[in-house]
């Protein structure tokens, strides 16, 4: 799996004098001299599996006309998607609902009744990125004719972000130890340590109308993971003298 790793350093060189013992006051001060280093941590990878939310609607006159239309397309699309599943990917329902739909009308000035929509979300968590075109592709000509989120992840998302608190700390000492030398004092020991990491955000497009122009080409949809980000960071006093 490619990743790489990238530390950045935030200095903030803070010294408190004070003739007072002991480390902390009750102010939330330190009654040491101090020495405040934020360093930060940062691993992109390429990422390894994907969630996909596809929906199906039908509409009818009838909600009974709805639920069979739905119904028949939903099996459709959940039969394409089970032909490609790998062995550790799932398929599952996220949520159906059915409704009466009301437009309003300028000409009455009421809304008026239009029939039903019957909705269904399935969500699909595939590690099979090298064929996500074909898949929306083939949902899409199933049936399916909305996919509301595509969002890339990683398996190994814990052990990144573990690795990218490691950087952090390890950049916080590394630049302490290069400012005190540099200021002319000695660090006596860590009086705190703060870590702080982020999440990848997901990853959302409009697929819809991608999927419309590649059917029309003959070419499926293109799908670019790009990486993921995890950064972290950690902000670490020490008592200098």
């Amino acid at each position: 799996m490619r990743y790489k790793i990238i530390a950045v350093t935030t200095i903030c060189f803070i010294i408190v004098l004070s003739a007072l013992d002991g480390s902390y006051a009750q102010d939330g001060k330190y009654e040491k001299n101090t020495l405040s280093i934020t360093g930060q941590g940062k691993i992109t990878a390429s990422p390894d599996k994907a969630s996909i939310n596809i929906a199906v609607e039908s509409m009818s006159d009838t909600a009974a006309g709805a639920v069979k239309d739905n119904s028949e397309k939903t099996n459709k699309v959940i039969g394409v998607i089970k032909a490609g599943l790998g062995e550790d990917d799932k398929v599952s329902t996220a949520g159906y609902s059915l409704s009466p739909v009301y437009e309003y009308s300028s000409e009455t000035k009421k809304s008026e009744f239009k029939g039903y929509r019957a909705a269904n979300q399935i969500i699909v968590e595939t590690r099979n990125l090298n064929d996500l075109g074909k898949l929306i592709d083939g949902v899409a000509q199933a049936g399916s004719n909305r996919i509301d989120s595509l969002i890339f992840d990683s398996t190994e998302r814990e052990s990144y972000k573990k690795r990218a608190l490691e950087m952090a700390v390890k950049d916080a000492r590394a630049t302490a130890e290069t400012v005190a030398q540099a200021a002319g004092v000695k660090i006596v020991k860590i009086l705190s340590i703060r870590p702080t990491s982020d999440i990848p955000m997901p990853v959302y497009r409009n697929y819809e109308v991608m999927s419309k122009m590649a059917l029309a080409e003959s070419s499926p949809t293109p799908i670019e993971p790009g990486e993921l980000t995890v950064n972290a960071s950690v902000t670490m006093v020490f008592e200098i003298q």
